[in-house]
């Protein structure tokens, strides 16, 4: 008897996760690359720094191979801007923790500077519209004195901005899961009253 084979299929759940795995991985990596700039040098959380900021060091370096017959300057000077940045951030960071300052979410990704200046602005916005089009115009400005560097900025710019998107829309997933479970446990023990009133 002949029996029907499923038809493999192209991708699986799996590779799916681990692609989406990647690409979120190299957004941030990215993104970390500016946001040192961008966000406030003591507000980030103390696990946000890992490897990712490590991979940034590498995107900076190898960036100008993508450019041959562009002078490689100019993102090594922003490679040695990006290294003090970050050893900022990790100092003041440390150094807020250790005086007892305010503890944010351990992978908070700071706090933008630009919302002294957008104050009536709610922060996920400032990160995901303003920041990027700030960025860009860094980007038009800086692309006189290097092409390379300039579009390096407007794609690492993008890729905060897509960083702090996803994890805005995670947070507020799981904001609607408590909820849902909030609304499940309720209604559970409203039931349960009434069973044992003997309503």
């Amino acid at each position: 008897m002949w029996q029907r084979q499923e038809p493999e299929p192209v991708a699986s759940k799996k590779d799916f996760n681990n692609f989406l795995g990647v690409m979120t991985f190299i957004t941030r990596t990215l993104g970390v690359t500016v946001e040192v700039f961008l966000r406030r040098s003591d507000s980030f959380g103390e696990r946000y720094f890992g490897l990712q900021a490590a991979a940034g060091t590498l995107c900076i370096l190898f960036w100008p191979v993508f450019w041959e017959g562009h002078s490689a300057e100019p993102m090594l000077v922003y490679l040695a801007l990006y290294w003090l940045a970050l050893l900022a951030a990790r100092i003041r960071t440390k150094s807020r923790i250790r005086r007892g300052g305010p503890q944010p979410h351990t992978l908070y990704n700071g706090t933008p500077t630009l919302a002294k200046v957008w104050k009536r602005i709610p922060e996920h916005r400032i990160k995901t519209v303003i920041e990027p089009l700030y960025m860009l115009f860094i980007a038009l400005c800086v692309a006189t004195i290097s092409v390379p560097l300039a579009v390096y900025l407007g794609l690492a710019g993008m890729c905060a901005a897509a960083s702090s998107g996803m994890s805005g829309a995670l947070q507020h997933r799981r904001s609607m899961d408590l909820h849902d479970a909030f609304v499940e446990q309720r209604d559970m023990a409203a039931a349960f009253r009434r069973m044992r009133d003997g309503r």
